[in-house]
């Protein structure tokens, strides 16, 4: 992640933004869990034998389906990654923002 706060960034600063970091993880994780098995049940049902449905308009549109479930899946799980760094950024900036805190009770600049 590097150090992206600004140089005159106070430790109450880093605090909300390492808070705002962890409100957007818990949301992605909540979307990533929702995107990720979106099409399952549908590609299950296309999928199943014996088939629901058949011929060449069948074929192609579950070959779609298919497709576009793993693209969903890669999806969420990339989002997952995302939220990885999110957290671990978010708990740098704590740690920052503790440091420096106690740096400014000491009186240090």
């Amino acid at each position: 992640m590097g150090d992206h706060a600004a140089p005159d960034e106070t430790p109450a600063q880093k605090k909300e933004r390492a808070g705002q970091l962890r409100t957007c993880a818990t949301r992605a994780r909540r979307i990533a869990g929702a995107l990720g098995p979106y099409l399952d049940k549908t590609v299950g049902q296309a999928t199943a034998s014996p088939p629901i449905w058949t011929g060449p308009y069948a074929t192609a549109t579950t070959q779609t389906l298919t497709a576009r479930q793993r693209s969903l899946g890669t999806m969420a799980r990339d989002l997952l990654a995302d939220v990885a760094r999110w957290e671990a950024e978010a708990g740098r900036l704590e740690d920052e923002a503790v440091k420096g805190a106690a740096k400014q009770r000491a009186g240090g600049s």
